[in-house]
């Protein structure tokens, strides 16, 4: 980037693409907004929520959860610290590394996560809901997004 003269970028594109970023930053503030509310009874902000959400299925390491959700791995370790407390995890040995134990969800934990899976349909449904948008948009969309959050991380891991 730093070999691009200014001259060479089309401000117009680049006007184009910080409109996205600002859509994008909205559009996620408006999300976990709207996503603390429906998780406030439960006592599960939308940052454990999230990390719940990533290990409903599969059971993973800290630092897993970490890349998942975007977010340091110290804040994932906070996160998972009060999960356990709340009795919503537990760690179970990892046979692939000793040191990074794995966390799984416990039954409260999983009764949690349903209630949670039911409440995300609300979500969908409050967020587009009149929109008209079909599924087949809703992926292009979410490849394209996809595509650049990948290359920012390609490029993040180049530095």
């Amino acid at each position: 980037m730093d070999s691009i003269n200014e001259g060479e970028i089309d401000q117009e594109f680049v006007r184009s693409f910080q409109r996205l970023v600002g859509a994008v930053f909205r559009l996620n503030g408006q999300l976990l907004k709207t996503a603390e509310g429906l998780s406030a009874d439960l006592d599960v902000s939308t940052t454990r929520w999230q990390a719940i959400s990533v290990i409903r299925h599969q059971p993973l390491t800290v630092s897993q959860i970490a890349r998942r959700i975007g977010i340091s791995r110290q804040s994932a370790r906070q996160t998972v610290q009060r999960l356990e407390e709340s009795g919503l995890v537990e760690f179970s040995a990892n046979p692939d590394h000793l040191r990074s134990p794995l966390l799984t969800l416990t039954d409260e934990g999983n009764t949690v996560m349903e209630v949670l899976r039911k409440r995300q349909d609300r979500l969908t449904h409050r967020f587009t809901d009149g929109l008209g948008m079909s599924i087949e948009s809703i992926d292009q969309l979410t490849e394209q997004l996809e595509k650049l959050r990948a290359h920012a991380e390609e490029l993040d891991a180049d530095e």
